[in-house]
């Protein structure tokens, strides 16, 4: 179904449910042996230390603000230096988020003889993300923080879903429905697109 060596980036706006489908993809066993590189979970994990910079990451995530694309990049490559070993498959939920970044990542897989990654778009309406976002009640969820979140996938997260675009690298999956709907979409337009390429 999906190539070996493949990476797949899942980016929508907060609350799109880009975490559960990559939850329910590395269950699927077409993708057994896939390594996940959680961006979002490796900043909550750093914002935990005591140090300079999980202070300001804990500072950053309570504002909603948005990581520098450098050390998003250093996150999502230390799953690759620590995890990789062959041609595993990559899933990462949230990343990139700065063209930066998106760069970054390419130039990364290309060095590793890897095809660049491709993005899965997981696409909800603004009002929808904001529905979900104030039930699901997390500690980084206020209102301030959601509006900035919304704000910035508009200004950084969109323009490189339009990047991926233009080289053919998206996959774009209507996010609304139930969990178990989103995901039969997104395995469909997984073998649309991947069947397009042999």
């Amino acid at each position: 179904m999906v190539p070996r060596a493949t990476t797949l980036f899942f980016l929508g706006r907060s609350g799109s449910g880009k975490d559960t489908q990559v939850e329910f993809l590395l269950k699927h066993p077409d993708f057994v042996g896939a390594v996940e590189t959680n961006t979002g979970g490796f900043m909550r994990e750093l914002a935990k230390e005591e140090t300079v910079l999980g202070k300001k990451v804990g500072q950053v995530l309570e504002s909603g603000g948005l990581m520098p694309g450098w050390l998003s990049f250093s996150g999502w490559f230390s799953y690759l230096r620590n995890k990789v070993r062959s041609d595993e498959i990559l899933i990462s939920s949230g990343s990139p988020r700065r063209m930066e970044e998106a760069l970054l990542e390419d130039e990364a897989s290309e060095f590793l003889g890897r095809p660049k990654p491709v993005i899965v778009h997981i696409n909800i309406s603004p009002e929808e993300a904001q529905k979900r976002l104030l039930l699901r009640k997390r500690n980084d969820d206020s209102e301030a923080s959601i509006k900035n979140r919304m704000a910035w996938f508009e200004t950084e997260v969109l323009p490189i879903v339009d990047y991926y675009s233009k080289e053919g690298r998206v996959i774009s999956v209507d996010g609304e429905g139930t969990r178990e709907e989103v995901f039969a979409r997104l395995l469909l337009k997984i073998e649309e697109h991947f069947s397009k390429k042999v």
